[in-house]
């Protein structure tokens, strides 16, 4: 039982202290209880805990959108803010249907999205995680993920030409989606609980092409791997990604 946390540090009741390299399951980035928030965390409680940002507008938050915008490639409109990870991957999905009107979607073998019904639906890590809960959201389908280490095509990167990439158009679409009925395209840039797989530098870059070829949403899930913990704001920016200079 945890008790209290400074920085990387937590103190369990027993005062055993273990160092977290969960970061709070990844929402304490900044470390626990950092020193240089603490008043601006006060002066907040002074003023104000909670508004629902779907009644009533309030500075802080319009100020982190503005904020957000420009590290996010400056043309979005504007930015949704969620309680967790579930909700934004649940809130990216019914977007990714409601505006494309298409009905199919795909996310990868490894992958997790969150526990919520459609954020479970497109997650692949591992199947106790869905046992008891069938039927899950259809019109999913899992692919593998570039995963160079251990290939799930017995090749060898760079010979293999992005095989993976290339499988979806030239066997998935033609065998068994129709492309054009594809709402969404689900990835993570860095996989978490699929192993930590950092993919090939170019993999993300084709295969957006290929979703842009035909009119499919590129939704990329940075709940465990934004927001600083990879180096970048993003972890996309690895992989030379940018609103502004990708096609």
């Amino acid at each position: 039982m945890v008790k209290e946390a400074q920085g990387v540090w937590v103190r369990d009741a027993d005062d055993n202290v273990f160092l977290d390299f969960t970061s709070g399951i990844a929402v304490c980035a900044t470390g626990h209880l950092p020193s240089q928030s603490g008043s601006s965390h006060q002066d907040q409680a002074d003023r104000l805990l909670h508004m629902s940002g779907t009644d009533f507008y309030y500075e802080p938050q319009l100020f982190l959108q503005e904020a957000g915008r420009p590290r996010a490639g400056g043309r979005g409109k504007e930015n949704v803010f969620r309680n967790s990870g579930a909700e934004a991957v649940e809130a990216a999905f019914k977007l990714a249907r409601y505006h494309t009107r298409r009905e199919l979607n795909i996310a990868f073998f490894g992958a997790f999205h969150g526990r919520t019904m459609g954020a479970l639906s497109l997650t692949a890590s591992k199947t106790i995680q869905k046992k008891h809960y069938y039927p899950v959201v259809p019109g999913i389908t899992h692919i593998p993920y570039a995963y160079c280490y251990r290939c799930p095509y017995n090749l060898c990167y760079p010979d293999c030409g992005l095989f993976c990439v290339h499988w979806v158009e030239d066997t998935l679409f033609r065998t068994t989606m129709p492309p054009e009925e594809v709402a969404a395209i689900f990835a993570e840039p860095i996989q978490g609980e699929g192993g930590y797989i950092v993919p090939p530098p170019e993999f993300h870059k084709e295969l957006y092409k290929i979703a842009r070829k035909y009119n499919i949403l590129y939704v990329t899930d940075e709940v465990q791997s934004g927001m600083g913990r990879t180096g970048k704001m993003f972890a996309m920016e690895h992989f030379a990604w940018h609103r502004t200079s990708w096609p």
